[in-house]
């Protein structure tokens, strides 16, 4: 077996401090920054820092912090100091990872296809076939040439003798290139003197390189390449929106594609469109629930067969995240010479794979100067400090390593380097690690001139984002002209004016039209609750009646009141079940649930919202609230407030969203939502009311928002057929279902693709609502002693709002079928 038999610690001191030598006079390439933030001075930096954090909030900057409180809302954290890599010192690093990248495709060339390196002997059979992350389907599939990485992600450490080591490698989705360069345009712009001064080389040229890369992989001319993100709770999932508007990229999820005859397809509004390229941030075994991982959600059903069939390309390729683990990092060094002919050009920091026997021994041997993570990333288990372990604990942990030598590997504790950070207007020490990144152009190999800085939150803690660490930008003095290049158009040029919108994915109207109806669903259910309330302690039986009549208009599948048709609830079940349809979270169709979607889905597209409106959304989520110390009496407040913030969410929808797709699928599903709880309001008007129910019309006008309408038109009388008139057929109000329907079908034939069979349906409703002559409608009224003639017209009203309430889901369901999923669609009728 070709390995490294020199894997033995660093025997070192103190870390390596990047600013100073002796703590005291700065290192010559440092001497230039610490001069300039003399010259600017506290007060100053912090100014310009408070402008860089505010940059921060308004662009949305943010890093997802798994098991936190805040969320994806937590914003990225920056560091004003850059980290500053001599010219000398990145050629050296440079070569190192260049080379390293070309190992590790041919590597995983090899082991992909002949796997002559473990016929060999140069590479264990048992490191291959044991790891999960090898993926068999996969064996055998050919790629373009060498481009099983697209993309190699490099973290490095410096110890304390300046050398740079090899910390780990990320080869199946890597991530954080995206922070990099927002962190140059922040602190570029915070230094904007300083970093002219400093002839930094620039990051522009080689996400040039990666879109050009990308879109040679395929010979089409315009070539449809789509981002495949995890979604909105990833870590990362900020990085992946602002690649993908930075390099001209469609942002897709697994459920945005689909695989029709070993092809794949985004799935948009306009159709399904032919994807060629698929750049993707999902990890290798969620990519494909069919082949793959058969519990994911994450990957497209089918992609594996569209690889092996040839017809779109991923990068990276799957099956990279093989050669993630630590455990190869011992035979680097004998692969390089038997794959490339030379000598290992950047060490990895010294890693022995528990899985051969000198490896086992030396590392039982010297467990309190190791740490031992799994060989197998997928194994979920976190690193041990043998130092750490209390010697009872040592002799299991070593029994448990003898038992399963092979799934784990050990690595010395490395003494990170230190560099400056500003904090609270003073500097201060923390330990760094930089993840550099390499891609593969099809003509060679570029590395980025830097890349992200990862800052330890504390001194002496671990460098790691997920536990409160922060980043830093990092600047490679160049001593050559460097190429000033910019994706970014420059101000003095002119923009070619265009108003066509981009592609919009099918998920994305999905979510935006869910997003309209949750909305306007919580708007309604809060009206019901808050005109219910205040009348539930004071209802007499009487009273009760109605009560229970509107709330059935909720149309609740998860109601607690009695089930049994002989006894009516009591006001005291009422209260209870009001209570709950108010505040409890884990009810599918309470308010407080309601709420939550409306979070949940507009943080799903918070990349096509402003940031106003995510702010409303989160006062939305937190404007119902459980408290024990909150009176059922007090609720009627709440609720109001609740009501203003979803009549401020209404404004921002007709005034501040741009009337594209997006909107077009938004007010659709407000609209329907709408003509939905109307039907079943009216539906209750047309069912006979005795005279202790008549307060019921009262009710449905106070919901409808529609009272002052009624009282300038026939003042305090209340009569059915006129509310029937505000309600159903009143052309101009907004509230009234002849209303919805209109725009309904206004709003449904903008969409492209539309069908006619459900516009005329649509239509043949509204034609249908037009011609009951309510003038003519004769409601039975209390206290007559027989129904009058032609009520007969009141039942088949009734029997049209059944009907209509019917046809509406039907519609959304196609809708639904047509534009979203893009599967077949049924017809649908009404009046037939």
């Amino acid at each position: 077996m070709t390995v490294d038999l020199n894997q033995t610690p660093l025997r070192y001191g103190s870390a390596y401090d990047e600013l100073s030598a002796d703590g005291v006079t700065p290192r010559p390439h440092w001497a230039q920054l610490m001069e300039s933030l003399q010259t600017t001075g506290p007060e100053e930096l912090a100014r310009r820092w408070a402008r860089a954090e505010r940059r921060i909030r308004e662009n949305g900057i943010t890093y997802n912090v798994y098991g936190d409180a805040p969320g994806a809302s937590r914003a990225w954290k920056i560091d004003i100091l850059p980290l500053l890599i001599p010219a000398q010192e990145w050629r050296f690093i440079e070569a190192g990872i260049i080379q390293r990248a070309q190992l590790l495709s041919l590597l995983l060339e090899d082991l992909y296809g002949s796997q002559a390196l473990v016929v060999q002997g140069h590479f264990p059979s048992t490191l291959l076939y044991a790891n999960p992350a090898f993926l068999r389907p996969l064996v055998g599939v050919p790629v373009p040439p060498h481009s099983y990485l697209h993309m190699l992600a490099v973290d490095l450490a410096r110890s304390p003798d300046g050398e740079w080591w090899v910390l780990a490698d990320r080869t199946q989705a890597p991530s954080g290139s995206g922070y990099a360069l927002e962190n140059r345009i922040i602190v570029s712009d915070v230094l904007p003197d300083l970093f002219r001064a400093s002839n930094v080389l620039r990051l522009a040229p080689f996400f040039r390189a990666q879109r050009e890369a990308l879109t040679n992989l395929t010979q089409r001319d315009n070539p449809r390449i789509v981002l495949l993100t995890p979604g909105p709770y990833n870590e990362t999932y900020f990085e992946h929106s602002y690649i993908a508007r930075y390099l001209g990229f469609t942002l897709v999820q697994g459920a945005d594609l689909t695989v029709r005859n070993r092809r794949v397809y985004l799935k948009t509004v306009d159709g399904l469109e032919k994807v060629d390229v698929i750049l993707r941030r999902v990890d290798d075994s969620f990519c494909d629930p069919l082949e793959l991982r058969g519990d994911s959600l994450l990957g497209v059903p089918g992609l594996v067969d569209a690889i092996v069939g040839g017809n779109v390309k991923v990068a990276n390729a799957l099956g990279s995240g093989l050669i993630e683990t630590a455990a190869i990092m011992p035979f680097l060094p004998g692969l390089c010479t038997q794959l490339l002919g030379e000598k290992l050009k950047l060490p990895s920091v010294a890693t022995w794979w528990c899985g051969q026997r000198y490896a086992l021994d030396w590392v039982l041997q010297h467990l309190d100067s190791v740490v031992v993570k799994p060989a197998f990333p997928s194994r979920g288990m976190e690193p041990v400090f043998g130092a750490d372990l209390p010697q009872a604990e040592k002799g299991k942990f070593a029994e448990q390593l003898r038992a399963r030598p092979h799934e784990y590997v050990a690595q010395e504790q490395v003494a990170l380097s230190t560099a400056p950070v500003w904090e609270n207007g003073s500097l201060n020490s923390r330990s760094v690690v930089l993840r550099t990144y390499v891609l593969n152009t099809g003509n060679g190999w570029i590395a980025i001139p830097g890349g992200l800085v990862r800052v330890a939150e504390a001194e002496g803690s671990v460098v790691s984002m997920q536990r409160g660490g922060h980043s830093k930008d990092a600047w490679v003095l160049w001593d050559e002209p460097v190429d000033t290049f910019s994706m970014l158009r420059p101000r003095d040029e002119p923009v070619e004016l265009r108003r066509v919108s981009r592609v919009v994915p099918s998920s994305v109207a999905d979510n935006v039209f869910w997003l309209g109806r949750y909305v306007e669903r919580a708007e309604n259910i809060a009206r019901i609750l808050r005109a219910m309330i205040p009348r539930v302690r004071r209802s007499e039986e009487a009273e009760l009646a109605w009560l229970i009549r509107l709330h059935g208009c909720m149309g609740s599948r998860h109601s607690k009141l009695p089930k049994g048709k002989n006894r009516r609830p009591t006001s005291a079940e009422l209260e209870r079940e009001l209570t709950s349809m108010l505040t409890d979270p884990k009810r599918p169709d309470s308010l407080a649930r309601t709420l939550a979607e409306v979070f949940r889905i507009g943080d799903n597209v918070r990349e096509r919202l402003s940031s106003d409106m995510l702010f409303l959304i989160g006062q939305l989520r937190d404007s119902v609230q459980s408290e024990r110390g909150v009176q059922f009496l007090e609720y009627p407040a709440m609720l109001t407030d609740c009501l203003e913030l979803l009549s401020a969410f209404s404004g921002m929808e007709r005034e501040n969203i741009n009337r594209g797709m997006g909107w077009l699928f938004m007010t659709i599903g407000r609209r329907l939502e709408r003509a939905i709880y109307l039907t079943r309001q009216l539906r209750e008007i047309t069912l006979p009311l005795s005279e202790q129910e008549w307060p019921l019309l009262e009710c449905v006008l106070e919901v409808a928002d529609s009272s002052m309408t009624y009282r300038t038109r026939y003042y305090t009388t209340l009569q059915p057929v006129a509310v029937l008139d505000v309600l159903l057929a009143d052309e101009t109000n907004p509230r009234s279902l002849d209303f919805q329907l209109s725009h309904l079908a206004d709003l449904y034939q903008k969409l492209p693709r539309h069908l006619r069979d459900d516009l005329r349906a649509m239509r043949n409703a509204l034609t249908l609502l037009r011609s009951f002559d309510l003038r003519k409608l004769k409601y039975p009224l209390p206290g007559a002693m027989k129904a009058a003639k032609g009520s007969d017209g009141i039942s088949r009203l009734g029997d049209f709002l059944q009907e209509l309430e019917l046809l509406l889901p039907s519609w959304s369901n196609n809708l639904s079928s047509r534009y979203f999923s893009h599967a077949r669609t049924l017809p649908i009728s009404i009046g037939q």
